[in-house]
């Protein structure tokens, strides 16, 4: 009788156990983020694929199933039944019994192909199904392909391969498995333990994000006041946390350029101050008839050359941080606002050069909040989002709504800069401080949360102990959605006001993995 050519991907999938085996180990070391085809897409994928054609040994077989060169299979071949005692070897791979069998291009199952048997109990083959057949364990593990962490053969492991199943059209096997409960031996036990429960609660939740990020002043109401060139502090007329009026003067400099600039203004007035008087005299001259027009536009002519002189020195002044005010090269910068001093590095006596910042000014009425949005999530977020802060140190919290949101991702950091305006008459909010955000996403809505310590994972399910009845709990599946920084919304499983173990669910969560504690089996959140 010809066997299936199916038996030869079974058996292949036992000889390639190394391979698999190394495989599966660095798929649990990294999340899967693929897209598994629904059970339609896979099979008509798997009708068009045109595979590399197979290696052949000397006996005309697949290499990597050929039982003459690789012995260990006899056993595994055995007991799937594939077997030609007369010959002994496969029947699926006896030449003589079967002589038109090709081993020279892959054997792709046809669209339609009748279901391999599947075990839905443990979400496996029915032919490799370890966990209702244990007598094949011994096999797998000759032939090395066994997942001693969750006791499968590990090509068709479903924890460590889930997208096989879901791409065979099957579910993974029920964890915990129905009926499983935990009973401690007494109400002292269970308080030696340290468990500790809630009601879960339904109340309004908003699906959002947890970002960090730092105050800073707001930047269009900061003065950075500093030398416009070469200087001397001669005073320094306020310190740290002082609030200042728009031109009062913060430091006193002294600068040589600056005193020519004043000599030069002062100069300029005098000499524009003589010409426009004796352009006047000329004019009165002239009405007399004492003087000639040409002595009068001579007049004006220099009157209007010592307005010249004049606004150059005062352009110089200026261009320098010196107003109009001051002689012999002592000049004052002055607040360009009403704000608070919130930096000085001005110290009396000091050489400061151009560019040299003595004195920062800011409007503290208002402070910025910029966060760090991570790239993948930044498309999320929109400007009028609300946004709840938490300040680091202080735990003051704030609410506002996003302003602004950066058109350009860090290239240091990879994350989007958002920006929050946030009011501060208070004076309360300081500048450098690092705070905590929850951006909502989304309109609130309500929802079922849970604490995010009553959340347990193994086998790759999630779940939380339910207390029914003292001493006693029960481990009921959950499907979660959003979280936050301290609590997990209940998609599903879960009804609001069910008593959930907290304190204590990670230590009820072992006493259910004791069969497999050690293996690694368990991960707790």
């Amino acid at each position: 009788m010809i066997r299936p050519p199916v038996l030869l991907a079974v058996a292949a999938a036992v000889s390639l156990a190394a391979c698999s085996r190394k495989d599966g180990d660095a798929k649990r070391a990294q999340p899967d983020a693929r897209e598994v085809a629904t059970p339609e897409v896979a099979a008509s994928a798997a009708a068009v694929a045109v595979p590399s054609a197979p290696k052949q040994c000397e006996h005309g077989v697949l290499a990597d199933q050929c039982t003459r060169c690789n012995p260990d299979l006899v056993a595994v071949f055995k007991e799937l039944g594939d077997w030609c005692d007369q010959h002994g070897v496969p029947e699926s791979q006896c030449l003589k019994c079967n002589p038109k069998l090709r081993f020279d291009a892959p054997v792709v199952k046809a669209a339609g192909a009748p279901a391999e048997p599947w075990c839905k109990e443990h979400a496996a083959p029915e032919a490799k199904c370890t966990k209702c057949n244990p007598k094949l364990i011994a096999k797998f593990i000759a032939a090395g392909d066994f997942c001693r962490e969750h006791g499968y053969p590990e090509s068709v492991c479903p924890y460590c391969h889930p997208e096989k199943v879901k791409a065979a059209g099957h579910e993974l096997p029920a964890f915990p498995e129905p009926g499983t409960k935990v009973r401690l031996a007494s109400a002292e036990t269970e308080r030696k333990a340290g468990i500790e429960t809630v009601r879960a609660e339904s109340r309004p939740f908003a699906r959002s994000i947890e970002v960090v990020g730092q105050l800073q002043f707001d930047q269009n109401r900061l003065s950075r006041l500093s030398a416009r060139g070469e200087a001397r502090v001669t005073e320094v007329k306020v310190d740290i946390g002082d609030a200042v009026k728009r031109g009062q003067p913060l430091v006193v400099l002294s600068s040589g350029p600056v005193g020519g600039a004043q000599s030069r203004l002062a100069a300029g007035k005098a000499r524009l101050e003589a010409a426009q008087a004796a352009r006047e005299r000329e004019q009165a001259l002239l009405a007399s008839g004492i003087s000639s027009r040409r002595d009068v536009e001579q007049a004006g002519t220099e009157a209007a050359a010592a307005k010249a002189e004049q606004d150059a020195a005062r352009a110089e002044l200026r261009a320098a941080g010196a107003g109009d005010a001051g002689s012999g090269g002592r000049y004052a910068l002055t607040a360009p606002f009403d704000g608070t001093v919130v930096a000085r590095e001005a110290a009396v006596g000091r050489a400061v050069g151009q560019g040299d910042i003595l004195v920062e000014v800011a409007d503290l009425r208002t402070v910025w909040a910029v966060l760090d949005v991570p790239e993948e999530q930044a498309s999320a977020v929109r400007p009028g989002q609300r946004v709840t802060l938490r300040v680091e140190g202080s735990g003051e919290v704030r609410e506002g709504r996003v302003c602004r949101v950066a058109a350009a991702v860090d290239p240091q950091t990879r994350a989007v800069r958002v920006r929050v305006d946030l009011p501060n008459r208070d004076g309360a909010l300081r500048g450098g401080a690092f705070v905590r955000a929850t951006i909502e996403l989304a309109a609130p809505r309500a929802a079922v949360l849970v604490p995010r310590g009553a959340v347990q994972r193994a086998q790759g399910h999630e779940f939380v102990f339910v207390r029914t009845g003292p001493g006693q709990y029960e481990p009921v599946s959950v499907q979660l959605g959003s979280r936050t920084a301290d609590a997990v919304e209940v998609a599903g499983g879960l009804a609001a006001g069910t008593e959930i173990v907290t304190t204590g669910a990670f230590l009820l969560k072992t006493e259910i993995l004791k069969d497999s504690i050690g293996a690694g089996c368990a991960d707790g959140h």
